[in-house]
């Protein structure tokens, strides 16, 4: 069934999502288990002593799952539901329309099993914000249970001095202090835009584990956004957790479209949520002392449909968990191999070394401002400041800025969008949204350098180099990238300082006996990203990290390796002349334009090593295979490159260039290979 407007709309203000019965089940029948198993509890829901919670109820799925669980294991319901789940079991809910909603399903439930609350009796949904400060929602909660899904809203408002107090700390009732989520182990988060820390889903975790704390011992049961079992964002979340609760459970339920997740075999894996970019979790905690610290993964691939089944039908017990180990210091809910953690946490991050660094540019309007030909952009910039045409989502007073500054084309300027896709982009501030003028002026001024990296990566991890401003989805369209320049330009006037730290520099002095060259580290550095063996290695660790690298103990062995980086660049700027021979050429009718099908756009004949460009016979030939499967990030290069000029003719200039492209690839197969004979 369609969702009505007026539903879309609760979806996007505040994230809410219904909750698909299978899911609210496996989650009711894991706390009925545990309360069991580790609370000595038998009765598990139907216990009296029992008191459950759900912060973020609606339409009360998870409570009358909870009832009917607790009425099985009873012979007089009706006992039951009037000395026990009527006053025991609680719902808080902020949107009137959901609070009603639940009302109605409660006393549904009750007629279906012949109850008539009697004078006094009520249900205990209560029209209110949980995140509020306790006193001011009108009650005093007194729960052993947290359970529920909350919302998952990302630029909440609910940002009231209780609930953000919370997050980043609390007194405990020992006296002693929780750390919060923007502490990881007595540091700061360090984090430039945790942002992510303030979603709803968040708030509602940080507001169920006070309530444990307060309470001594207990179990919070949540759906959440999968994001916050391994991102970087959330260490300090995770390890305030860990040290809160004796048991985890995360079950990543997966389906991140945004990501274009997959399945380990390559086949469809979706959100259990229809509609939903984000990939879910089941998330049970379990504070009760005498239990022994573990922590437990389970993974579900799959369709919406066979995830739903398999929740419908698994319990806890049946779940395949494994065991994980947590550790400094990301402290993902995760597996990992432990000495391969170890080494990769010897190394130096990639912003200890390059100390000055900024995510790509954001234009907010890509249509605007960007384009492969400039006199594109020079003529709608200028229709824009004539008020003619539309206004591209601009507000009044960007537009009037533009209107008002007759030099708009001093900021045209070039941008590396993609693997060796160099466009030109006007990069005034009242027409971008994230400039980053900060550190992209450092690469509008001289023959600067600029290495591109992702700080996580969902499928192979990408570096570039450019000498322009970048793009923020330069290796990989899931994940923000970084640009780090290898020169500041800090004085008008004054030359170049290089970018790298002072303590690095004097570290490698002292070990090699003088400092190499800002090139040579770069250098090094890009070559040690482009082995195929370090990524193998530190897969995991690349997943979650910016890359983190050591520097051999002979300085003989930096430069060669260094020597080696230091081609790649070239070849990677097209700026190396060994790097064109390979005989690309375009055949057919020069004039046709590429398909607009961006399908059908570069369909390849393996056996004739031919690229197909339009149905009318225009083609590039004498490609190789390895070249035209080689990808950069998430990026098949070759592909990527054409499929943004789809519907364009190509000029001789981009024909010509196409063909340097694949000799710079083929020369990139031949440098990985003999950087693999190097130690990295």
């Amino acid at each position: 069934m369609e969702r009505s407007a007026k539903a879309e709309e609760i979806i996007r203000r505040h994230g809410v999502f219904a909750t698909p019965p299978p899911l609210a089940a496996y989650v009711v029948r894991a706390v009925h288990h545990l309360l069991r198993s580790r609370f000595g509890q038998p009765d598990g829901l139907a216990a009296r002593e029992v008191r459950v919670l759900d912060p973020a109820a609606g339409s009360m799925s998870f409570i009358l799952e909870a009832w009917r669980v607790a009425l099985e294991q009873s012979a007089d319901g009706k006992d039951l539901i009037r000395g026990h789940l009527l006053p025991h079991f609680q719902g808080i809910e902020l949107l009137a329309d959901e609070w009603l909603e639940g009302h109605r399903k409660v006393k549904a439930f009750l007629n279906d099993r012949g109850y008539l609350p009697g004078a006094g009796e009520c249900v205990s949904l209560h029209l209110a914000d949980a995140l509020a400060e306790p006193k001011s929602n009108g009650s005093d909660w007194i729960e052993n249970v947290v359970i529920g899904n909350p919302p998952w809203v990302g630029s909440s408002s609910r940002r009231g001095h209780w609930i953000q107090g919370l997050l980043k700390g609390y007194c405990l009732p020992d006296g002693t202090e929780d750390e919060g989520c923007y502490r990881v182990d007595g540091e700061p988060l360090g984090e430039r835009n945790p942002k992510w820390l303030q979603d709803d889903y968040v708030k509602f975790l940080r507001m169920a584990q006070w309530m444990i704390h307060r309470n001594g011992s207990g179990i919070v049961a949540f759906v959440v956004n999968h994001n916050c079992l391994e991102a970087p964002t959330f260490r300090g979340l995770r390890r305030s957790m860990l040290r809160t609760f004796d048991e985890v459970y995360a079950l990543d339920l997966h389906g991140n479209r945004r990501r274009k997740e997959t399945a380990p075999d390559g086949s469809v894996d979706e959100s259990v949520f229809p509609g939903v970019a984000q990939g879910a979790a089941v998330l049970i905690l379990v504070r009760r002392k005498g239990l022994g610290k573990k922590v437990f993964r389970a993974d579900l691939f799959g369709s919406r449909q066979s995830k739903l089944a398999a929740l419908g039908a698994a319990s806890l017990e049946s779940t395949g968990w494994t065991e994980v180990r947590p550790c400094s210091p990301l402290y993902r809910f995760a597996g990992l191999n432990r000495r391969a953690e170890r080494s990769f946490r010897e190394g130096l991050s990639l912003p200890e070394i390059f100390p000055v660094s900024s995510a790509g540019v954001i234009t907010g309007r890509d249509a605007l401002v960007t384009d492969i030909d400039r006199r594109a952009i020079e003529a709608r910039v200028s229709r824009l400041e004539k008020g003619r045409g539309p206004a591209w989502g601009l507000a009044p007073r960007h537009l009037s800025r533009l209107r008002a500054d007759p030099g708009w084309p001093r900021h045209l300027t070039r941008c590396t969008v993609r693997p060796f896709d160099v466009r030109h982009i006007v990069l005034a501030p009242y027409l971008v949204e994230r400039p980053r003028q900060a550190v992209m002026s450092h690469m509008q001024r001289g023959q600067n350098l600029g290495l591109i990296v992702s700080r996580q990566c969902k499928e192979e991890p990408g570096a570039f180099v450019t000498r322009w401003t970048s793009g923020h989805k330069v290796v990989s369209p899931y994940d923000l990238n970084t640009l780090f320049p290898l020169y500041l330009y800090t004085e008008p006037g004054a030359g170049p300082v290089a970018n790298i730290s002072q303590a690095v520099l004097a570290h490698l002095g002292n070990l090699y006996g003088t400092a190499p060259q800002p090139e040579e580290v770069l250098g090094y550095v890009y070559a040690v990203l482009h082995s195929p063996g370090y990524r193998k290695r530190f897969r995991e660790q690349l997943r979650h990290d910016f890359p983190r690298l050591s520097f051999p103990r002979e300085a003989s062995e930096l430069r060669r390796l260094g020597a080696l980086g230091a081609q790649l660049v070239t070849t990677h700027l097209l700026e190396d002349p060994r790097a064109t021979a390979l005989p690309v050429h375009l055949e057919g009718d020069v004039n046709l334009p590429l398909t607009r099908n961006r399908q059908k756009l570069g369909a390849f004949d393996e056996k004739a090593g031919r690229v197909l460009l339009n149905g009318e016979g225009l083609c590039f030939r004498a490609i190789e295979p390895e070249v035209w499967r080689y990808r950069i990030g998430s990026y098949p290069v070759l592909e990527r490159w054409l499929k943004a000029r789809a519907g364009r003719v190509l000029s001789p200039t981009e024909a010509r260039d196409f063909g340097r492209i694949a000799a710079a690839l083929r020369q990139t197969l031949v440098l990985q290979s003999r950087i693999e004979n190097h130690p990295t």
